[in-house]
């Protein structure tokens, strides 16, 4: 478990001064709310988990709203949350993950006729 003092270096890392943010599934998180399972609590864990050779490191670290953490479970690499689907990703030369959500078929596609 990453302690508070290191969470809140991970979230200036990510999110700078804001007290207010919104993990990758758009679900607002607060700063000082680290491990509290209220509607903005949030958690780190790692995008590609350490059971299955994930490292633990900067770049395979992820702050993730406390629902979106157990909904995610133990999916890897893709995930669903909420019906929406996932890809985790790796930058191999920069070693690092991330995450992008997957298109589907009958997602709008914005164009107007």
């Amino acid at each position: 478990m990453i302690d508070i003092k290191e969470a809140l270096a991970i979230w200036a890392h990510e999110y700078g001064n804001k007290e207010y943010a919104y993990d990758f599934t758009g679900k607002k998180i607060k700063k000082s709310d680290y491990q509290l399972k209220n509607e903005v609590g949030w958690v780190i864990t790692h995008l590609k988990p350490l059971e299955l050779g994930g490292e633990d490191h900067m770049g395979n670290t992820i702050i993730m709203h406390h629902r979106t953490f157990a909904e995610r479970g133990s999916q890897f690499p893709k995930i669903t949350i909420d019906d929406v689907e996932y890809q985790v990703m790796h930058c191999a030369k920069d070693d690092y993950y991330y995450i992008e959500r997957v298109e589907t078929e009958d997602e709008d596609d914005g164009v107007i006729i």
